[in-house]
């Protein structure tokens, strides 16, 4: 009897095991075959369809009027930069008609790109204007600059648009610091959740489900009778909150609106970088660099909910660690560590103490403070480190080639903590750290295969950069100069641009 069992439950065990391949097997086939039937309508779909455009269209943000930032001139055979756009921009002229043997490069970014404190004469893009005729001189390299002052990635979506239309050949984007200085407004939208939005950028690559998106939206658009929740409406020129009145007081801790912004970041660089390969045009992202040494945060505030009690405190002891010796900084560390460890979230509260692992040689632990100061920060004129993860991100998503001047910057400083040595102010570059941007950029389009240097290049070169820097006379720098301080001043809100 107990054989005759052993055999039963023998005979079971089989069948299970038979029917579990059975199972296993017509899942995989079934998988194979929806597989198959997937990868024909994408290959009927690249065949019989063009890819959709990248939607233009900004949920966040719209504008009132848009006037193209090139026009024709009075002969017809030139762009040049648009009188309207002239107090954000720089004059740029290049021909309307591209020669056969012209490669075209148009570098968006705002001030820093424009080359601000000082002019374009010696942003970064007159050097690598300068280096390209250097590396190949038989060449002949248009490089247009497109900074304006105060543009954000939301103000450059529609110039990569317009830009399209001239015949590019490689765009070079320089964007982040300018993301909180005009006032909008997000309440109305509900963001789709990081994982989910980042499945459906993955998606969007195929044509079929690009294709079938398309249609869904063109469908609920058409369905809406205009239902939908209208953007914040942009006036033409830029309007920053710092210019207005008491403009740095406007300024308060909104964590909701700080996560709207980065994801809207996010959003614009991913679009500019899909626009431009879509249309078969070359893409450099540039990751920013910001002053984190020598830049105390614009403004700071206790972080939300502390009770009046616990913020006494914290106010007893940053005083108390500010009346010490300045010789007095394991003293002042003690202080200040107690009352971070009591809020946090106080960006004055972390540059302080970034400052006194400075002067004690513990760089390292310094820059950990000076970040946090940084991202704490109320008044956020520097890019903040998520915003540097959007540029990582997207760069690595769409295989776009990337320039990480942050990383640059801080191989060039000590203890990795870029300060006055490299940045003027909070985000721009001294002339010499223009120019070793240039270079960078030098080095990524051989990398790319752009170019390729004659032999002896770099000679030529320092020798066209001395020449061209020898021709800045002394009313240049001291109009740089005198811009440099109006620019500290309204950084801190004591007066308007």
């Amino acid at each position: 009897m107990a054989a005759a069992k052993g055999e039963a439950e023998e005979q079971s065990a089989s069948t299970k095991s038979r029917r579990l391949r059975r199972f296993v097997f017509r899942s995989a086939a079934g998988l194979f075959a929806a597989l198959c039937l997937l990868g024909l309508v994408e290959v009927a779909a690249r065949i019989f369809f063009e890819p959709p455009a990248v939607a233009q269209g900004d949920p966040y943000v719209s504008f009132a009027e848009l006037a193209p930032l090139f026009v024709l001139d009075e002969t017809g055979s030139h762009y040049e930069t648009n009188g309207e756009r002239l107090a954000a921009f720089r004059p740029q002229s290049f021909a309307a008609r591209k020669r056969e043997s012209t490669f075209r490069i148009f570098c968006l970014g705002g001030s820093t790109v424009q080359g601000r404190p000082y002019s374009v004469e010696t942003s970064f893009t007159t050097w690598l204007a300068l280096g390209l005729r250097a590396a190949e001189p038989e060449r002949n390299f248009e490089v247009i600059n497109c900074g304006g002052i105060s543009y954000a990635s939301y103000r450059l979506v529609p110039i990569v648009a317009e830009l399209l239309e001239r015949e590019p050949d490689l765009f070079i984007i320089y964007t982040g610091h300018n993301e909180f200085l005009e006032e909008r407004t997000y309440g109305h939208l509900k963001a789709m959740p990081r994982w989910l939005s980042s499945i459906q950028r993955q998606l969007l690559e195929l044509r079929s489900y690009a294709l079938v998106h398309e249609l869904v939206a063109n469908r609920r658009g058409a369905e809406s009778d205009g239902e939908a929740p209208s953007p914040t409406v942009m006036a033409d020129a830029v309007e920053t909150r710092l210019d207005a009145p008491q403009g740095l007081a406007s300024y308060h801790r909104d964590d909701a609106g700080r996560e709207a912004t980065i994801e809207h970041f996010f959003r614009n660089v991913e679009t500019m970088a899909r626009t431009a390969r879509r249309a078969g045009v070359g893409v450099i992202l540039i990751n920013p660099v910001s002053n984190l040494g020598h830049c105390a945060p614009f403004k700071s505030e206790a972080a939300p909910g502390l009770g009046a009690h616990v913020a006494e405190r914290v106010d007893e002891l940053r005083h108390r660690a500010r009346a010490l010796d300045r010789a007095d900084t394991f003293g002042k560390i003690e202080l200040l560590e107690q009352a971070v460890a009591l809020d946090g979230r106080h960006a004055g509260l972390a540059y302080q103490l970034g400052g006194c692992y400075a002067r004690l040689g513990r760089l390292a632990e310094a820059k950990k403070w000076f970040e946090r100061a940084r991202d704490e920060d109320v008044c956020p004129l520097r890019i903040i480190e998520p915003m540097h993860e959007a540029i990582l991100s997207v760069a690595d998503e769409h295989d776009v080639p990337l320039v990480d001047l942050r990383a640059l910057f801080e191989a060039h400083s000590d203890g990795g903590i870029p300060g006055d040595e490299w940045l003027l102010d909070h985000v721009h570059p001294t002339i010499a750290g223009h120019r070793l941007i240039a270079d960078e950029l030098l080095r990524k389009l051989v990398d790319m295969k752009i170019i390729a240097p004659r032999p002896g290049w770099t000679s030529a070169r320092d020798a066209l950069w001395k020449e061209h820097f020898s021709t800045l006379d002394d009313a240049y720098h001291a109009r740089g100069a005198a811009r440099l301080e109006r620019l500290r001043e309204w950084s801190r809100g004591t007066i308007p641009r």
